[in-house]
């Protein structure tokens, strides 16, 4: 009984941090776009923006393409940490399916 309620635990703390990761994921992406669009949309209206401005949105701009390149690589990297996860999850199940020992180069 305690044994299953470590299991619960792990997966709700698993399931609240990924939960985290997808809303901060989610907020950035979604910012980016309406940035990218509301530039898209002044730039067909014709709207002047003032040099002040432009710099503002520009720099904006620039710090959210940083942010979405840190996602990418959060979300595609392949790191120990994720292992060690997938590791603890196959060994509640029962089954150890992963090895974090080894590379991907060994075979």
């Amino acid at each position: 009984m305690n044994d299953n309620l470590n299991n619960t635990g792990f997966r709700e703390l698993l399931n609240k941090m990924m939960a985290r990761r997808w809303f901060i994921t989610a907020t950035v992406l979604v910012t980016f776009m309406l940035l990218s669009f509301g530039i898209v949309v002044s730039i067909h209206m014709g709207t002047e923006v003032a040099g002040e401005w432009k710099e503002l949105l520009l720099l904006m701009l620039g710090a959210f393409i940083g942010s979405y390149g840190k996602i990418i690589d959060y979300w595609f990297s392949d790191t120990d940490k994720d292992k060690m996860l997938v590791q603890k999850m196959d060994e509640e199940d029962g089954v150890s399916l992963s090895n974090t020992g080894a590379t991907s180069g060994e075979g």
